[in-house]
Parts: structure tokens; sequence; C-alpha cells
């Protein structure tokens, strides 16, 4: 990994189903983030190009999601693509993916462009939440993309409830891992300061550089809560928003603090897989008779 590594969280309030004018205006903070603030690595929120989903039984909606998706590499990859190059930065967003081959099949992604502009890699959510399995495909690969700043990977939102993810992509050699979030205010089921709890917990877990970044504004009947977060390898919390406004959350992710974890606590060293073999089942594998495994 670099020695250091300059990063901004965009919490965006994306204008729902218009992915011009959501290009437009990531593309703007790009370069700005990139001009004014030195940023190598920009990141937006979960579904940027689109703005988030509702149930797809609201047909009008449903038709017009399906209209503003979009292929990868496309319209919003090109666009973020020169603004990458212009601030010379890497540059993560959520798109609305349409299916390479068949129609009305969509894919929730998270894209990484590199400073050239070129597509560097996607990561299809693999784990659709609530109303997002009326629309997406879950995705089915787990990489891990090496970059000039370090091993990058990506997760989506529900993804980080899945420990199991973040621990093969850091096995598979991650050392910064971005999730993208779209979290909307659910009084009572997520707490406001869920993702500054889930990217501690999954960082000092692995040992990683682990960013949540979550969008803000409304889309219907739903508030999302911003509240983006950046954790170090021990657990702290580098940098955070304390609101639900749009605003960009900035840290310096320094390489030997990732290195001096790892020295110090030797999680990889001490795993014990042999134990570990009921995770990989499924639920209607066959259950554990006692005595350990």
């Amino acid at each position: 990994m670099k020695d250091q590594v300059r990063v901004s969280l965009v919490q965006l309030a994306a204008v729902e189903l218009d992915p011009d004018k959501n290009a437009e205006r990531m593309a703007a903070h790009v370069e700005r983030e990139g001009r004014e603030h030195g940023a190598e690595l920009v990141v937006f929120p979960e579904l940027s190009s689109t703005g988030y989903v509702r149930s797809a039984r609201d047909d009008e909606f449903a038709e017009r999601m399906y209209a503003a998706s979009e292929p990868v590499p496309g319209p919003t990859t090109e666009r973020l693509g020169a603004a990458a190059r212009a601030a010379g930065a890497y540059v993560v967003t959520g798109i609305s993916q349409t299916h390479p081959r068949i129609p009305e099949v969509l894919y929730n992604s998270a894209v990484l462009i590199d400073p050239r502009g070129e597509l560097v890699g996607v990561h299809h959510k693999t784990h659709a939440c609530r109303d997002e399995k009326e629309y997406y495909i879950a995705g089915d690969t787990v990489d891990v993309y090496p970059t000039e700043l370090g091993n990058i990977a990506l997760n989506l939102c529900y993804d980080v409830r899945f420990p199991e993810l973040a621990r093969v992509q850091t096995l598979m050699g991650a050392e910064i891992i971005v999730s993208l979030w779209a979290s909307a205010v659910q009084p009572g089921k997520v707490p406001p300061d869920s993702i500054i709890q889930r990217c501690a917990t999954r960082a000092m877990e692995n040992a990683v550089f682990f960013m949540g970044c979550n969008r803000t504004g409304t889309d219907g009947d739903q508030t999302f809560y911003g509240r983006s977060a950046i954790a170090g390898p021990s657990g702290d919390t580098l940098a955070s928003s304390g609101t639900d406004r749009e605003e960009a959350v900035r840290a310096v992710l320094t390489g030997a603090d990732l290195r001096a974890q790892r020295r110090y606590l030797t999680l990889f060293r001490d795993r014990r897989p042999e134990l570990y073999g009921l995770i990989t089942e499924s639920l209607s594998g066959s259950a554990p008779t006692g005595g350990g495994r």
C-alpha cells in the first residue's frame, strides 16, 4: 500500500432517475476534491446514477428505473472517467447496471475507475436487501483490484452485514475496502451511527482501511441519513460525518498504520479455518450433531 492516500467520501443526494444530471454533479465533485483537497480516491454512494429503488409494485416507477439504468462501461463511467483524468484520482460510484446480454435484467453495481479514466473493476452487490430483490440479480464473484494506492475491494451496503465477504476480500489481499451505502432512516431498525459502527468493526476484524459512503436527500418516502465514515486498521474512526447533509468526509490513509497493526495482531496467522466449516454450508445442509467442527 502507498505511504499516504488522500480519500474523499461525497455524501451525494442523487437526483431521482436522472443519470445525466447525477453524472455531471459527480464529475464536478471529483474535479473539486482533486483540485482543492488533493484527493486520490473519490467515493460516491450506492446507486448514485439513479437514486434508490421503490417497490416494483409501483409500475410507473419500475419502468422508469429500468429505463434509467445503463451498461458498464457506459455514459456514467465515461463522464466520470473524464473527471478522473482531470483530477488525477481514482473514482468509485454506484450504478444501476443493465445486464450485458439479457434485456430487463439489472445489477446493483459499484465501479472503480482509475486516473487514466479506465474502468478497473465492477462489483455486483452479492446480498440484495428488501425491495432490491425485485430489481437486481445477486452478484456471484469476489474481486480485489491492485492499484497504485493499494489493493482495493468494493462492497455495497447490505454486503457489510455479512462479515465473511470482507474477510474473503482481505484474504485475497485487500488493504482498502470501499463500501457504498443507500441507507435510509429506519427508527428502531437501524441506529443512526450504524455506518460508523460497521466500518470500525470490519476494519478492526481484518486490519484494513474500511470506509462507508452513504447518500443523503430523499427518494419518495425514504430519507437517507448520511453519516459516512472512514476507519483505520485498528478500528479507530479517522473521519466521519455527523449530519444528513450533502458534504465530503476526508481522511489520509497511512500505509505504515496498516503494516504496524498487522504486525501487532497476527490475525491471519492465528485463524483456525478448520473450525469454520459451518459458515460455508447452506441452511438446507446437514446440521451439526455436536462436538464442534
